[in-house]
């Protein structure tokens, strides 16, 4: 049974693998000029809608979509025609459709959401996220290539190459292990790096390590940091027949393409010498004219707190270079084409990497110490073979024919409960294919791929295509894109006839989308982005705040001079002095107030005195308290200018009778529109750094951005925010 109904959309796809499922659960699907822009809705809005007490089975979605194709000439300069080798007018003047998207891993984007990654036909690779309702492109990744190869190319031509990109992929997040001082996890630890792999039109491969500017405005400035350059250039050893300096060789230097790219796991050890260093190994493989290359990144992380203004604690150094093991005679002597993915193995941890072939999957099994580097012999490394036969459903006979369609779209699934993983392929001509891999080289494997759990959907509708125009069984499916999340699949295919010349306008284009468990023997389950919210209870709640409260009153201690820091810790003792029950945080927040009357110099022998007790409550101040000495750190009324109570942590009122609801972050009282963020899940409200440091400066914004931060997500449900 599926877990969602089918979804039909009016478009066409424009590109293989053209389906991308973010870990936000969002889906982005290549249509042309278009983006596809699929968000789930929530069970509650499903039940509202609806008018029913009881919530749908399979919610629906929010579709939308954005044009990708238009361009300012500051992103976009013109191009003048080149020679022959630096101009194509099939690039230059291209309609600039969608030929490849990607989503970010989380914490990227703005609310630490996930930032898409759209590649058009004119070469460049934009970044897309949402701001005040609407997908914008927040930064072009050329732009930072051009930058970087300006400096010493300067014709026009060669630079072109440089900075025109191919192909792109997204290596998993590089995160550190937890500090044992860190009472919350830092955003390393959390989100990790983000290390975006491109390849340039001149077939390097260029390691960019990404990062978000926090600006106080809803569109934050991207940064990319070339951290190293690995070149492709060998088609003599590539083509041992081909001699390295005949004319050949230098054309096909000049034509041959990286077509297919995908970055592998990290494997992160700890320096013994130095406990604040550690070195990370991965690798990227790409497909180089009809070969497979293997490039090796070596990254350095060294902690450095000396400098407290900069965007991370991390120092990242890296160095890449080509893995030359995939040379053997096994696997050097295909001819690789269309996508290729990594994965591993359930019980031992190898890594396998899944290529397309002609009529087959190859398998390239890496032990550990291969994909490290630590071992350079060939032998290490084993290939095996997965043949496509045309029914996969029946006995396998040696006059099964061969299927010999292109491989069109793959993915790696992997269950929550059993780690396990599961390759699920499909091809232009129909064909849907899935092996799970408990160990990559199992000596009882038979060698032959299964049907996948969505092939029944998948031939239902095609046979409904069939019988709907009559085609007599010639109906054909066409896979177009894979996408997994969290052990489940989602499928996008178009219907055509077999038997005729197809014809069809814009109007009666039609992509299906299909949803399905990602392995047979998987216990059916509801998405994380779709689950009922827990319900709250008191206990919790005061738990929840207990540990803002308690790392604001420790931590927050290298702005004691700010106003707004010791505004923001008063709000922090009062919360602790109204809400908790415990003894040692009311013993933190009495030092907090003593230390706040000796900074400022105003009375707060009220507050000290009721801390020696839970439970109580403070009145609000008089106007000679507000506008007396150290009368800042008070909250009063921008209504009525009277003083503001202190009785809760959920809402404020003042002397005037004027309420409001307090953040739950910093329990200040939220008193001006549109300053406020929200959590997408539980609707918990917050206050917007961004809107705050626009409205009061960067002092408040300094003061609060150090929380904002820590505590990037919802602090009860850990939800993403929303404006």
């Amino acid at each position: 049974m599926a877990m969602f109904d089918q979804v039909e959309l009016t478009v066409s796809p424009s590109c293989y693998n053209c389906l991308a499922w973010s870990a936000d659960g969002e889906i982005a699907l290549a249509a042309g000029e278009y983006v596809q822009i699929l968000t789930p809705k929530k069970p509650t809005q499903g039940k509202e809608e609806s008018g029913s007490d009881r919530p749908k089975c399979e919610p629906a979605w929010h579709i939308t979509r954005f044009r990708a194709n238009l361009f300012t000439n500051r992103e976009w300069p013109t191009v003048f025609p080149q020679n022959r080798d630096d101009f194509s007018i099939g690039v230059e003047l291209s309609q600039s459709s969608v030929v490849g998207l990607s989503w970010s891993p989380p914490g990227l984007a703005r609310h630490r959401r996930c930032t898409l990654a759209v590649l058009t036909s004119n070469l460049l690779l934009s970044f897309y996220q949402l701001v005040d309702g609407r997908w914008m492109r927040v930064a072009v990744v050329n732009n930072a290539l051009a930058a970087h190869f300006n400096s010493f190319i300067h014709d026009e031509g060669p630079r072109l190459r440089k900075t025109n990109i191919r192909e792109f992929a997204w290596c998993p997040p590089l995160k550190v292990p937890q500090g044992q001082n860190d009472s919350v996890p830092a955003a390393e630890s959390r989100w990790g790096f983000q290390i975006l792999t491109i390849a340039n039109d001149d077939n390097d491969l260029i390691f960019l390590h990404v990062r978000r500017a926090e600006a106080g405005s809803a569109i934050s400035s991207y940064s990319f940091d070339i951290i190293s350059i690995s070149s492709v250039h060998d088609p003599a050893a590539k083509y041992p027949i081909v001699q390295s300096a005949s004319i050949l060789a230098t054309s096909l230097k000049s034509k041959m393409r990286i077509s297919g790219l995908s970055c592998g796991p990290w494997l992160l050890k700890q320096d013994k010498m130095a406990p604040d260093v550690y070195h990370a190994i991965g690798n990227a493989a790409a497909t180089y004219g009809t070969k497979l290359k293997l490039v090796r990144l070596d990254v350095n992380l060294r902690r450095d707190d000396e400098d407290s203004e900069a965007p991370s604690r991390w120092n990242l150094q890296a160095t890449a270079s080509e893995n030359p093991d995939l040379l053997s005679k096994d696997a050097g002597e295909r001819i690789y084409r269309g996508p290729l993915d990594w994965f591993q193995a359930a019980e031992s941890g190898e890594i396998g990497l899944a290529v397309t072939t002609v009529g087959a999957l190859m398998v390239v099994s890496l032990p550990r110490a291969v994909y490290e580097g630590r071992e350079t012999s060939s032998g290490k490394i084993r290939t095996r073979e997965y043949p496509l036969f045309e029914n996969t459903d029946a006995a396998i006979e040696k006059t099964e024919a061969r299927h010999w369609e292109s491989i069109s779209a793959m993915t790696v699934a992997s269950a929550d409960e059993s780690k396990l993983s599961s390759l699920h392929l499909g091809t232009s001509g129909g064909h849907a294919a899935a092996k799970e891999f408990i160990e990559v080289n199992d000596a009882q494997d038979d060698g032959l791929l299964s049907p996948p759990p969505w092939k029944a959907q998948f031939d239902a509708m095609r046979e409904k295509f069939d019988i709907d125009h009559d085609l007599g069984g010639l109906a054909i499916g066409r896979i177009w894109g894979l996408a997994a999340y969290h052990g489940l699949i989602a499928v996008a295919f178009t219907l055509h006839p077999g038997d005729m010349i197809e014809y069809r306008t814009g109007s009666q284009e039609r992509t299906l989308i299909v949803f399905s468990k990602a392995t047979l023997h998987q216990q059916p389950h509801t998405p994380s982005f779709l689950r009922e919210l827990p319900v709250f209870t008191s206990d919790f709640l005061r738990l929840r705040r207990e540990v803002v409260l308690r790392f604001t009153l420790r931590s927050l201690d290298h702005d004691d001079r700010n106003p707004w820091y010791q505004k923001l810790v008063y709000a922090a003792a009062c919360c602790a002095l109204v809400e908790s029950q415990d003894e040692s945080l009311l013993l933190q927040a009495r030092k907090v107030f003593e230390w706040l009357a000796t900074a400022t110099g105003v009375d707060l022998t009220e507050e000290v005195t009721k801390c020696s007790s839970p439970g109580n409550k403070l009145e609000s101040k008089s106007v000679e308290q507000l506008e007396g000495a150290g009368g800042h750190i008070f909250e009063k009324c921008d209504i009525c200018q009277a003083g503001v109570a202190w009785y809760s942590a959920q809402e404020a009122q003042c002397a005037g009778g004027h309420l409001f609801v307090r953040c739950n972050l910093s329990y200040f009282s939220i008193q001006e529109p549109g300053v406020s963020k929200f959590c997408s899940d539980c609707g918990t409200e917050y206050l917007n750094e961004d809107a705050l440091a626009q409205l009061h400066g960067t002092e408040l914004q300094s003061a609060y951005e150090k929380l904002s931060n820590v505590f990037d997500t919802c602090i009860y449900c850990g939800g993403k925010f929303r404006a």
